[in-house]
């Protein structure tokens, strides 16, 4: 009787029960959820949830109600025994992706101190070449200055 109108006969009579809640054998549940059903008995024996006992043809069995599929439902969603995603298996996920993106960072901070080392050493030479620079203007200002006596004397040679 999964969720059914039940109709019973009293003394001839027709008799309707109310419409009852649909409920699952421990196999049934293990297919709806996508779990085993050694996981949904685990979950019985622990107390989780508390399924109603329904005698069977050899044995009583249990019978989970709607509330019960829906507790084991977000149990799987926690546990990874359950096949479901896990708050381990997004915690992994994302230190995983922290340590990729770590790794990027020091790539990227590598290659920002190889472009910082080659501005130092532009900036140096850009240093030089200015003092360099300098020392040539110093030198043809001393050279405009010389007389053409000074020239016939090798001061030039000097300066």
């Amino acid at each position: 009787m999964h969720g059914e109108d039940c109709v019973s006969k009293t003394n001839g009579k027709t008799k309707d029960r109310t419409r009852r809640s649909q409920t699952f054998s421990i196999a049934q549940a293990a297919k709806e959820l996508g779990v085993s059903a050694e996981w949904i008995r685990t979950q019985v024996s622990a107390g989780r949830v508390s399924p109603m006992r329904t005698s069977g043809k050899r044995s009583a069995r249990h019978a989970l109600t709607d509330a019960d599929i829906a507790t084991l439902r977000a149990a799987s969603a926690e546990d990874p025994a359950a096949g479901g995603i896990a708050a381990l298996t997004v915690v992994s996920r994302l230190e995983t992706e922290r340590a990729n993106l770590l790794a990027q960072v020091a790539w990227e901070r590598a290659i920002a101190q190889e472009q910082q080392k080659a501005l130092e050493n532009e900036h140096a030479r850009t240093e030089r070449l200015s003092a360099e620079l300098e020392l040539q203007r110093a030198r043809i200002e001393a050279l405009k200055a010389l007389t053409v006596l000074d020239r016939l004397l090798g001061k030039h040679k000097v300066v």
